[in-house]
């Protein structure tokens, strides 16, 4: 009984002074995140990850969910899955899915010019060059569309959520509805409050989608989408799931609303799939 205590106790010392690469890079991350002013852009060599970020506080808590506690982790029906990366940020989660399925077939899609670069060199860097990176938004049209650019992880269509400050732009935009004509395994969807309408246009096309996970932005109380988006994932067929709802306070508080600590405007996840 002793020699197992001790062995599990050496193992928690040997954890502690030799982290995985994965919580190295996460603790790196948030030193980074408390000294540097944010939208301060820097670099990560931590092998075997070798990445830009944009912004440390962003890429922190990103790091976290991808790599530490594996948020986007699902069965691969096939060695080969189909992924669409809607809002691909800086790439870490193309990254991820290629750890995870060499094999897989990805498509990105970030709308702020500056991030899609960036996503580009991030997965070379890391030995993946075979995802095809889009330089759009992901919309109801195909077109173009004002975005403002607002220097991390909240870039935004100007029309769809006017309090995101930043510089605005008139970028690329592709219909969603466009790339379900063939079956797609994973869709993940960050798209910063435009998540109902993308969806809603897509419509009978859900039916080639197996499975998305999707963050759900509420930043309009007097305007809900979690309901239209439940209706959605309803009529197209899906069994679906929210977690880790998290309260946004900087985007707003709960002005006269009779509890303490209310928080009206928050990110939610959304997980969908075909029974």
């Amino acid at each position: 009984m002793l020699t197992t205590h001790l062995r599990r106790l050496a193992r928690g010392v040997q954890h502690d002074l030799w982290p995985t690469a994965e919580r190295a890079v996460l603790h790196e991350l948030e030193r980074r995140a408390g000294s540097e002013a944010r939208r301060t852009p820097g670099r990560i060599a931590m092998p075997p990850y070798e990445f830009e970020y944009a912004d440390a506080m962003t890429a922190w808590p990103q790091w976290d969910d991808i790599f530490v506690r594996s948020s986007l982790a699902f069965d691969a029906p096939a060695q080969r899955p189909r992924i669409l990366d809607c809002g691909a940020h800086i790439g870490l989660a193309s990254l991820y899915f290629k750890r995870q399925f060499p094999d897989a077939s990805i498509t990105a899609f970030e709308a702020d010019p500056s991030l899609a670069a960036m996503c580009r060199r991030n997965l070379s860097a890391n030995g993946v060059d075979d995802v095809d990176v889009h330089s759009t938004a992901i919309w109801t049209s195909t077109g173009t569309v004002e975005f403002v650019c607002e220097g991390s992880d909240s870039g935004a269509i100007a029309a769809l959520e006017p309090s995101v400050a930043g510089a605005t732009t008139r970028v690329p935009a592709e219909r969603l509805y466009d790339w379900l004509n063939e079956r797609v395994d994973l869709l993940k969807l960050d798209i910063e409050g435009a998540e109902v309408p993308v969806l809603t246009d897509c419509g009978h096309r859900l039916r080639n989608v197996h499975a998305m996970t999707i963050d759900l932005h509420e930043f309009n109380p007097a305007r809900r989408q979690t309901g239209a988006l439940f209706d959605v994932l309803a009529d197209a067929g899906f069994t679906f799931d929210l977690r880790d709802v998290v309260p946004l306070t900087w985007r707003g508080s709960g002005g006269n609303a009779p509890f303490s600590n209310a928080a009206p405007v928050w990110v939610a996840t959304v997980r969908a799939w075909r029974s």
